[in-house]
């Protein structure tokens, strides 16, 4: 039936049984609902406080507790057979990868590079026993080791103005009695034992769920972005010169490049750059074989690992160091850190690089581990999480280590090879360990230009991230406004930046969104109860006298000025205002001699909530119809929206039968009506 039926009489044939005549709510409410308890609010209060020290009893507060550790459960539902050899391998090939890229990722913060094993050692322990995903691996990440950077930079720039600011005796004798390596060092840890409370606060405060609000396109864009500043940093260890600093503030990515080709024609260093591009070459080629033959082999080639050990071996015995200047690693020291309190001299400076760091870290890694959960059927808190990577960040804090990440290039390859459980963090840092106890000082040969060469190359999926601009374009514009702005102010402006106002951006684009939902005309689909969109189904019934909307979105201030404007103009009644000027007699009437319709039925399925706002309009606009001989049903009401309009006496200022069940029940209803009159179903 098409649009020209709607001009047709109303459907006499429809038949109105007895078994259908409980059609407003109330009666169905009397009928088939439970009488309330009407408790005052001491009452209320006294229930719920019986019942939650109910809750106290040693059985649940030990397994309250023993939740908190999830490596408990794990060790007692422990399949040796099933996981084992699984979770070995895993933890092996997991460990080959933390190698390369713990020392790239650590001097990409501009600290020595084994401080990155510490950040890919120390986290993953702790995480293991906190942790709620077998897969993810925590560690270093190349976004949050640049925003590691960017605030030791911003702090180194207070150290010379140390004494000039009447700091204490103690920063005094701090500041003249430590290597530039170690305030840069003092000032990493204390970052990352801030970054650290703030997650377990989060965590304490249940408020996980506001990773919520960190969405897909705001994340691509973000990391994009951030990737073009890493790639940008590693730049003059590829053609081996310093990398310029001091540079801030807007468009700092196309002052560093014309500092960058400045230093190209006097300061370029030809056997670094061609270590950087052979190994470039290298990694990109291992990694496509790699990628093409992984259904065929396990057990991932060790690309990145190789590369550094043939660096390593070239590099010492050419003596690429002294004979030629290439930038070394340099001397590293062997064995585990001893524990240490981490400095408080610059808290106050670096509490807004950590608040920053916090939420770029956390949602990431929730991402990537609700990610991992979703293809493997598990559940992972978010809660948990947060509490997880909070404490691995204050603990590690204490063994000079910065703050750690989830990486997705080592979560996907610690998947792949057979990870099953929690323990693979475990092995994993028992193999670097080792690494650390014994062979550390073998790596001080190994140039620099190797180091850049790995983080470029694992750039390569941040960078594939453009293709998502296409995507989020096709998709909705909206996200793709999100994502570019983002990515634009993040590329253009600085890390922080970008964060600050991709998230400004994302609140506002979910604000529209609820402010401007779409409104839609139903009509019947044939003899049925089902009621579509007459724009999506041109074919559905719509009967004369009758116009049934739909508002897809709970009604609340913010949106009920268009809810009215669109109810108004849809059932095509237009609010003429009164001219200011006008030459003709005015007409303050809004109110037309034609009636477009008797019946107007609003479907309010959408309605998770209403608040008083939305209520106090749906009381107007009742009362407002009514004068002009038109009935408003309200149907299909969530309790918490009736209840709101019960607080809000709207049966009181209304009529009492003005809601029904179902939106068919007020069709039949109101054509009943429309053919007598004077039926009443009630």
């Amino acid at each position: 039936m098409t649009h020209s039926d709607t001009t047709n009489e109303p459907d006499r044939n429809i038949h109105i049984d007895e078994s259908r005549r409980n059609l407003r709510l109330q009666s169905f409410v009397d009928r088939y609902g439970i009488e309330e308890e009407h408790l005052t609010t001491f009452e209320r209060t006294k229930r719920y406080a019986r019942k939650q020290c109910s809750l106290f009893t040693l059985e649940c507060c030990t397994n309250a507790f023993l939740n908190k550790v999830p490596l408990i459960r794990c060790l007692k539902n422990y399949n040796i057979r099933k996981n084992l050899f699984g979770d070995i391998i895993a933890g092996i090939t997991v460990a080959i990868m933390h190698i390369p890229q713990g020392m790239a990722y650590g001097a990409l913060t501009t600290l020595p590079p084994v401080y990155g094993l510490y950040v890919s050692f120390f986290p993953v322990i702790v995480y293991m026993f906190f942790g709620t995903s077998p897969h993810l691996s925590l560690g270093t990440f190349a976004v949050v080791s640049l925003m590691t950077a960017q605030a030791i930079d911003g702090v180194s720039s207070h150290f010379p103005m140390a004494i000039n600011n009447n700091q204490s005796s103690s920063a005094i004798s701090n500041l003249i009695d430590s290597s530039p390596v170690s305030l840069k060092l003092q000032t990493a840890t204390t970052l990352a034992l801030l970054v650290g409370f703030i997650q377990l606060l989060l965590s304490f405060l249940r408020l996980g769920f506001l990773t919520v609000y960190l969405t897909e396109p705001f994340i691509s864009g973000f990391t994009t972005g951030a990737a073009l500043h890493v790639f940008t940093s590693q730049i003059p260890s590829v053609f081996g010169f310093r990398s310029p600093r001091g540079i801030h503030g807007a468009f700092k990515l196309p002052r560093i490049y014309v500092r960058i080709i400045q230093s190209l024609f006097s300061n370029i260093n030809w056997i670094s750059t061609v270590i950087a591009f052979i190994s470039i070459i290298a990694l990109y080629i291992a990694k496509y074989l790699n990628d093409r033959y992984k259904s065929k082999i396990r057990v991932v080639l060790p690309s990145e690992l190789v590369l550094i050990i043939i660096g390593t071996t070239i590099s010492h015995f050419l003596q690429f160091h002294s004979k030629y200047a290439v930038s070394v690693v340099g001397p590293i020291k062997r064995g585990l850190p001893s524990p240490s309190l981490p400095s408080f001299d610059y808290a106050d400076k670096l509490f807004v690089p950590a608040l920053t760091i916090a939420a770029v870290s956390l949602s990431i890694s929730i991402s990537m581990a609700k990610m991992l959960s979703r293809k493997h059927t598990y559940k992972v808190s978010s809660n948990q999480e947060l509490l997880a990577y909070g404490m691995a960040n204050i603990v590690s804090s204490f063994f000079q280590c910065y703050p750690s990440a989830g990486s997705l290039s080592r979560s996907v390859v610690q998947e792949g090879s057979g990870g099953k459980t929690l323990l693979v963090g475990g092995f994993s840092s028992l193999v670097l360990g080792c690494v650390l106890i014994a062979l550390t000082p073998l790596f001080q040969s190994l140039p620099m230009a190797c180091l850049a060469a790995i983080i470029i190359v694992n750039l390569k999926g941040l960078f594939l991230q453009l293709r998502d601009f296409l995507l989020y374009f096709r998709i909705s514009k909206l996200e793709c406004i999100l994502w570019t702005t983002t990515f634009l102010t993040v590329a253009l402006f600085d890390v922080d930046i970008g964060l600050y106002v991709g998230l400004c951006t994302s609140f506002i684009i979910n604000t529209v969104r609820t402010q401007r939902p779409r409104v839609f005309v139903l009509g019947q689909v044939d003899n049925t109860g089902i009621y579509k969109s007459t724009t999506n189904f041109p074919s559905v019934q719509q009967y004369p006298g009758i116009k049934i909307l739909r508002f897809d979105e709970s009604l609340y201030a913010c949106n009920a000025p268009f809810f009215k404007r669109k109810f108004y103009e849809l059932i095509g009644i237009q609010m003429i205002e009164e001219p200011i000027v006008s030459c003709r007699k005015p007409d303050t009437s809004d109110i037309k001699d034609d009636i477009p319709c008797k019946f107007v039925i609003l479907e309010c399925s959408p309605f998770n909530y209403i608040d008083t706002v939305g209520a106090k309009l749906l009381i107007h606009i009742f009362n407002d119809l009514k004068k002009r001989n038109i009935k408003l049903y309200l149907t299909d009401c969530r309790y918490e929206v009736r209840h709101t309009l019960d607080v809000m006496k709207f049966y009181e200022k209304t009529e009492l039968h003005t809601i029904y069940v179902t939106t068919h029940d007020a069709v039949v209803a109101a054509i009943a009506e429309l053919n007598h009159p004077s039926v009443s179903l009630n």
